[in-house]
């Protein structure tokens, strides 16, 4: 059985009683003989392990290290997970609660307190006294980027040294002769501060990152007034290059990095920054850590179905699942309804309304004007308000769904004038990005949502939604969860494809006690 109370650690100082409850319901209790392995070189090995009795080693890089009862495994994995380099291994009888990455994630997620819990808490010399060495990041699609990358600001020194050349030499022309204006020096300063006024105007409204999970940027076109943001995942990505145009480029190692997707608009530019060599290698790094992720998890998986199995004579065994009050996030099956901006409601409804309310302000001079009764000026004033309830229906009527793993543009006008269901896989989707055009979208805060698929024909737009950016990162939320439900559904029948090719080997070998695990169990099943 779990303990009743979370053991004491100072990761969990902070955290209140309801917290530790929470995390603790959360938890899975395991056991193993000595000399089990946990984990093997190459596993993910994304958990958090904190040990309640026996002892753990790992042979290290630098030497042998163990952990005692009240010591936490896999802390500084946390934050930025790799696969494993070396084996963790049960060398005496133990047993300890562990909470999947994924797990923790949710549980930071599902409140603010908890995640302010938990945050890297040091004194003066540094020294760590309360939460997780490094702050997890938030789950895919959150927004929060890891790293904020914005246009070089090399160019601006570039400018100043020939500004003061210049300026110098008009100085001296000045000086030496008498049709010159002495004023003339302040030509050149002025065109610099000019320049410099517009160049840091352009760099603050650019904004680019690289996360974990993905590629982004954040522009905004003075040109056309339009905000643009895009969001390009990294699994999408196929192709990343970097672009130096001219001499100056080079001297000054800042250039353009260019992130390619199989979609016809799945081309995402980082302009003018830094160093993009090593930006370019940062991101494939990411991709070739999270292929090895990928692998070292789908091992790590197959192998405790194999030994869940009765494979392997000493293994860890799971004695209890998290409990009843698990932490958990949104149910992808819940799924999500958007609608166009109230804003975009209320440019419908103002001419119906002016239509019909003005005649209404000014009955008695119309009705002295046209000889007509106020009644019936008042009663023709009311059919504007059938109008204002059409246009009101045709907006209600105009709705946007994610769910199913699929994304949904429902087109329906009133009366059952025209219906039309357009619907996109949000596995197919390349790219997600949104688009503020003009001033009146970028004042009341709506825009279009764009999920850019593959060759672009069945790009879905989710046109006119309140704060597109917020929907952007829930559609990639989704996004990530669909994708995860369908590589632990490929998983599952890949394990169960083993586990059959097990039992027939035992069957083979002239095992008398068959397999006892048979293909559909869960991983619950399998430690039971």
């Amino acid at each position: 059985m779990k303990p009743e109370n979370l053991p004491d650690h100072p990761v969990f100082f902070r955290l209140s009683d309801s917290g530790r409850n929470r995390l603790l319901q959360s938890s899975e209790l395991w056991e193993a003989a000595a000399g089990a392995r946990l984990f093997y070189p190459g596993d993910s090995g994304e958990e958090l392990i904190l040990l309640l009795d026996g002892r753990l080693e790992s042979d290290t890089p630098g030497g042998v290290k163990c952990w005692l009862p009240g010591d936490l495994w896999g802390e500084n994995r946390l934050a930025a997970p790799s696969p494993l380099d070396s084996s963790l291994i049960a060398v005496e009888d133990s047993r300890w609660i562990s909470w999947p990455r994924e797990a923790l994630l949710t549980f930071l997620t599902s409140s603010s307190t908890f995640r302010k819990a938990l945050t890297p808490l040091t004194d003066s010399n540094g020294r760590l006294l309360s939460g997780f060495p490094d702050m997890l990041p938030l789950p895919a699609g959150s927004g929060k980027m890891s790293r904020r990358i914005r246009p070089s600001l090399r160019p601006v020194l570039a400018g100043l040294i020939p500004a003061v050349l210049i300026t110098g030499l008009l100085f001296t022309a000045s000086l030496s002769s008498e049709i010159l204006p002495r004023m003339l020096c302040l030509v050149s300063p002025a065109v610099y501060a000019g320049w410099l006024l517009v160049f840091l105007i352009k760099r603050l409204t650019r904004e680019y990152g690289v996360e974990t999970d993905a590629v982004t940027s954040r522009t905004f076109d003075w040109g056309h007034f339009t905000v643009e943001s895009r969001h390009v995942p990294i699994d999408r990505i196929q192709g990343v290059e970097t672009e130096k145009n001219g001499v100056l480029r080079h001297i000054l190692r800042m250039g353009n990095l260019i992130v390619k997707t199989s979609a016809l608009d799945g081309v995402l530019i980082l302009q003018g920054v830094n160093n993009p060599e090593a930006l370019r290698s940062k991101i494939l790094d990411i991709q070739k850590s999270e292929s090895r992720r990928v692998k070292g998890r789908e091992r790590e998986d197959l192998r405790r179905s194999l030994e869940g199995s009765g494979l392997g004579a000493v293994v860890p065994l799971r004695i209890e699942g998290p409990g009843p009050g698990t932490v958990k996030g949104k149910s992808r099956e819940e799924g999500m309804q958007f609608r166009k901006s109230s804003a975009v409601l209320l440019g419908r409804l103002i001419l119906p309304l002016l239509i019909s309310f003005i005649p209404i302000l000014g009955v008695r001079m119309l009705s002295e004007l046209l000889s007509i009764s106020g009644i019936y000026i008042i009663t023709l004033s009311l059919l504007p308000l059938l109008w204002a309830l059409y246009r009101f229906e045709d907006w209600r009527n105009d709705s946007y769904q994610v769910t199913g793993g699929y994304a949904l543009d429902l087109y329906r006008k009133p009366l059952g004038l025209k219906e039309s269901r357009r619907q996109v896989e949000l596995a197919s989707v390349q790219n997600i990005r949104t688009e503020q055009k003009g001033l009146i979208p970028f004042l009341f805060r709506y825009g279009d949502v764009i999920l850019v698929t593959a060759g672009g024909a069945a790009d879905t737009v989710f046109k006119s939604v309140s704060k597109p950016w917020r929907v952007q990162e829930s559609l990639f939320s989704y996004r990530e969860a669909d994708l995860r439900r369908r590589e632990l559904s490929s998983r599952e029948q890949r394990k169960d494809d083993f586990v059959r090719f097990a039992e027939a080997l035992d069957q083979i070998r002239g095992s008398s006690q068959p397999s006892s695990l048979s293909p559909g169990r869960s991983d619950a099943d399998y430690s039971k």
